[in-house]
């Protein structure tokens, strides 16, 4: 399942984040899915390369 999330782009329903420390910016991906159709943020994945970093 992770592998398909990774072939995608980030999009309406989908959102790479490295890490945490912009809680604010997770935050706002969060309710912006939820005033839509919904979709999936991975932390701990690099936005351009995909690179799986860890949480």
């Amino acid at each position: 399942m992770l592998e398909e999330f990774l072939s995608k782009h980030e999009g309406k329903t989908l959102e790479f984040k490295e890490n945490t420390n912009n809680l604010k910016g997770i935050l706002k991906s969060i309710v912006a899915f939820a005033n839509t159709a919904g979709g999936t943020i991975l932390v701990g994945v690099k936005n351009h390369s995909k690179e799986i970093i860890g949480v």
